[in-house]
């Protein structure tokens, strides 16, 4: 098929099925992950006749890809027979039939199991993307699990909390920690195009050495949940399968969740229920409120008590209603208060509730977000001009009084990556035509206008940097560069903290990026941006909440290896 017919082969699928066809290849690419150094035959043609999608789906699972389940001890008075409760993950099509996934023990025995679905690709093709499995194990025993035929012996469904102890705050933890092998939690992209873990790669040497600061970051006075901690450790936990990323995952996110407020009248302003309440956090602050936390812990430990559907729901409300800061709705220009991390949090909130729940609203509301951000980026309201950034005031953005004289109209690269992170979800999960446009467009404005020059970039770059770059604190395609210096010498010391999500922005701008000299350039500014990665800048905390804001996308590596 050529590209051509491919194209308009996609402009005539229905939005789901689209993103499926456009992701097949890179989901390809992703069954040689190095951690295993194994690869997928080619379908047979037997197995591309057969009437069953989900035996092709199955029948195209790389050979050898791990279906491990291992168990850590994380309680002293463990017995032979633990309950064990675990979430599996599954790529698209490749399971329509919980039935048909069994436990078994090293000795290829079938251990009788619960097992009941949990998420589905709903916008893809309806089949199941996780189930919850609960069995009764011995620790020290090894266990796997398959989907080669169906279970014969099956247990009740037990509380979740049956096998739990108090973590940190008295929040519950597993007694037995459950895990999968990296490899296959990649390929299931339960956190979307990932890459395993590899100490090779100094993205993931430079987060081994913050785990040794981020690991113990408490959960009271430092608002060490901003940014969403909780899922940003979860995702570490998918690219590396390692126990203790998981403890500390299921942990924060089950203190977290135990603090969204379930009262009042519903969502948006003055009840805010849904709304996140600890530590002085007003829950109308919509900064804080997330619900991807609750969509990992379905997924990847088949626990889903903490949030009811009800208060699922109220979040979403939160947001599109409103908090303190009023409902997000097409740009007006002026002096509204807007901001890229509001924004692209938003969106993302939004995206996490439509995976869990299938909402027709919900599914609305992201594509209102979806216009309301393209028309802002594409069609600004005058005077601003097209300039490939999310033009507002820099006034309003820091809550002060407006002044058309003196105000500078632009954006900050850093925030926006986190607008970034969220339009490469959405796209994921709606394939809609304008992210890539939007993606691309910010890339090079990027490029053009969001990094300081060379030649006085060192006035405020940090000692560990060395022959780095650094993003502007906030940057314009339109006001003079003493403007932007004078908000630099202010705000921006050390901004270079914020390269990693940085590559973010620049990655998926790469990825869509047609033109062969752009895609150059990208991919030397993400070459700069990368020197940041190294213990010297790893071992600085600056804030808790960093380790949250700089790993909130490491799907940024897959993007740059396509």
């Amino acid at each position: 098929m050529t590209p051509s017919h491919r194209r308009a082969r996609l402009r005539r699928l229905p939005p789901w099925a689209a993103v499926a066809l456009l992701l097949l290849p890179a989901l390809a690419g992703c069954r040689e992950p190095a951690a295993t150094g194994t690869a997928g035959p080619a379908m047979t043609a037997a197995e591309a006749t057969t009437t069953d999608p989900a035996a092709n789906a199955r029948a195209s699972l790389p050979e050898g890809l791990p279906r491990t389940i291992t168990l850590t001890a994380n309680a002293d008075d463990l017995g032979a027979s633990e309950p064990v409760t675990l979430g599996i993950p599954f790529p698209p099509g490749v399971l329509t039939d919980a039935a048909r996934v069994r436990v078994l023990d090293a000795d290829g025995a079938e251990v009788p199991a619960f097992v009941k679905p949990m998420l589905r690709w709903h916008w893809i093709d309806g089949s199941v993307r996780s189930v919850k499995v609960q069995f009764v194990a011995d620790p020290k025993r090894a266990y796997r699990f398959d989907i080669e035929q169906p279970r014969t012996q099956s247990i009740a469904e037990v509380p979740y909390e049956r096998g739990t102890r108090p973590g940190k705050m008295e929040a519950p933890v597993p007694r037995v920690l459950a895990t999968l092998d990296p490899a296959w939690l990649v390929h299931s992209r339960v956190a979307g195009m990932q890459l395993p873990y590899d100490r090779k790669r100094d993205y993931d040497r430079y987060v081994d050495r913050q785990w040794q600061w981020a690991k113990d970051t408490p959960y009271s006075g430092s608002h060490g949940f901003l940014f969403d901690r909780a899922s940003v450790v979860g995702f570490q936990y998918v690219r590396s399968g390692r126990p203790e990323a998981f403890a500390e995952f299921y942990n924060a996110a089950t203190f977290y969740l135990s603090k969204i407020k379930r009262g009042g009248n519903g969502g948006g302003w003055p009840d805010c229920t849904g709304g996140w309440e600890f530590d002085g956090v007003n829950a109308c602050d919509p900064k804080y409120s997330y619900v991807t936390p609750q969509l990992l812990l379905v997924a990847l430990a088949g626990d889903d008590s903490r949030l009811d559907a009800k208060t699922i729901a109220a979040m979403a409300d939160n947001q599109i209603k409103g908090g303190w800061s009023g409902p997000p709705g097409p740009y007006r220009g002026g002096d509204q208060s807007w901001t890229e991390r509001h924004a692209g949090l938003a969106l993302e909130h939004l995206v996490s509730s439509y995976e869990l729940t299938g909402s027709a609203t919900t599914r609305k509301q992201v594509d209102d977000m979806i216009g309301w951000l393209h028309a802002h980026q594409q069609t600004p309201p005058a005077p601003d001009p097209v300039t490939g950034a999310w033009t507002h005031s820099w006034q309003a953005h820091e809550g002060g009084s407006y002044d058309p004289a003196t105000d500078v109209r632009g954006g900050s690269p850093w925030m926006s990556a986190n607008l970034a992170g969220g339009l490469w979800r959405a796209w994921q999960v709606t394939g809609d035509e304008r992210i890539p446009t939007m993606l691309r467009d910010f890339g090079r404005y990027l490029e053009q206008h969001g990094f300081v020059p060379d030649s006085f970039a060192g006035k405020w770059q940090s000692s560990c940097n060395e022959g780095g770059t650094i993003g502007w604190y906030f940057s314009s395609g339109t006001a003079p560069q003493e403007r932007i210096v004078a908000i630099q010498d202010s705000e921006g010391w050390g901004s270079d903290s914020h390269n990693p999500e940085l590559l973010m922005a620049v990655a998926a701008a790469r990825y869509f990026e047609k033109d062969p000299e752009w895609r150059q350039r990208h991919a030397q500014r993400a070459d700069r941006l990368s020197r940041y990665l190294n213990d010297r800048c790893a071992a600085v905390s600056h804030t808790p909440r960093a380790f949250n804001w700089q790993h909130r996308n490491p799907e940024f590596a897959w993007l740059l290896a396509q």
